[in-house]
């Protein structure tokens, strides 16, 4: 996969999840020389500057590493198996299923080489 569209991938699903999961109207996301997003889930905040343009990959493996990193710190890590199939609602369940898909994402930036 090309580096922007790696970049463009990220923030996008970032974008999703945040929206999803933030406490009601504390999505913020500016542009400028960087893309910034920042929310609150539950007590923590999270907030991520992205690149706008880049070609070192080296900047892109570290802002999935951050991410990775300040996903956890919110805990809102991979859901599991089991948590998808005991949700019965489906709002939720589409919830999960966006924060799956960031991790997958994020996981496979990981195992690359």
């Amino acid at each position: 996969m090309g580096i922007k569209k790696e970049v463009d991938t990220l923030i996008n699903l970032s974008r999703k999840v945040g929206k999803a999961f933030c406490n009601k109207d504390t999505f913020e996301e500016t542009s400028s020389k960087n893309i910034a997003q920042k929310w609150k889930y539950k007590d923590a905040t999270f907030r991520m500057d992205f690149p706008k343009t880049t070609s070192d990959e080296i900047a892109i493996e570290n802002c999935y590493a951050l991410m990775r990193m300040k996903l956890k710190e919110i805990n809102l890590e991979a859901p599991s198996e089991s948590s998808m199939r005991l949700v019965s609602n489906y709002a939720k369940m589409e919830e999960l299923i966006l924060l799956d898909e960031l991790w997958e994402e994020l996981s496979a930036n990981e195992e690359s080489p």
